[in-house]
């Protein structure tokens, strides 16, 4: 009797969740598309994006090949992201000049001119600047151009916050970003399978209530370019 009731339990459990990501989706994706532009194409040489919250500024220098390559520099004492993974694609860090902190996996490394430090997918790490040097990174970091595309998104987002203390609000709305192509997931909460899972759950449900992946940003131009 009792394993009766459980099964019946988990399968309108099922069918309930099924027909709320069916329903749920239809209305996020078809009847309230976000009005955003088409990544391919949308970056053009000399674009900055900036986080004063984490002292990075990201100089586009090309997009190509569905990469975003840019010039990075980091503010003296910058604190930098938050630790993180990303689970598609490795980063490497090479400096032009002074010496770059990275924390990688509860381990400090130390990156000087000549030296470069590869994190491969799936590692967490923060890097940041523990000097009163402008940091400048050595020749370009490509980003998948989706990261990128959401990266600017995620700055500008941070930085109209007080802070970035862990909140529910916070976490929902990298849940967003995240199921749009940011894949970057924080060391400081669950699993990323859980972070992944969690997001596409929960996505069209924050979609109605208001929140989004894009929000129209003004692009400010290095003068170089």
């Amino acid at each position: 009797m009792r394993t009766t009731i459980i099964k019946k339990t988990a399968m309108v459990v099922l069918y309930l969740t099924v027909g709320y990501l069916v329903l749920g989706y239809f209305f996020h994706l078809v009847i309230f598309p976000e009005q955003k532009p088409e990544v391919e194409g949308w970056f053009k040489p000399g674009q900055v994006f900036y986080s004063k919250k984490e002292g990075f500024r990201q100089i586009v220098i090309r997009q190509e090949n569905g990469f975003v390559h840019c010039k990075t520099e980091i503010e003296p004492f910058a604190p930098g992201p938050p630790k993180h993974i990303h689970t598609d694609f490795d980063e490497v860090f090479q400096v032009a000049n002074g010496e770059l902190t990275v924390w990688v996996e509860g381990e400090i490394k130390k990156v000087r001119p000549g030296e470069v430090l590869r994190i491969p997918k799936g590692t967490a790490h923060k890097p940041y600047n523990e000097t009163a040097n402008t940091i400048r990174i050595k020749g370009t970091i490509a980003f998948p151009e989706k990261f990128a595309f959401n990266l600017a998104q995620v700055y500008m987002n941070m930085d109209k916050r007080a802070d970035l203390k862990p909140s529910p609000d916070l976490a929902f709305q990298m849940m967003v970003f995240q199921q749009n192509g940011f894949d970057a997931y924080m060391v400081e909460g669950p699993p990323v399978g859980i972070q992944k899972l969690s997001g596409f759950i929960l996505t069209p449900a924050l979609r109605l209530a208001g929140y989004k992946s894009y929000h129209p940003i003004r692009v400010f131009f290095h003068p170089l370019f």
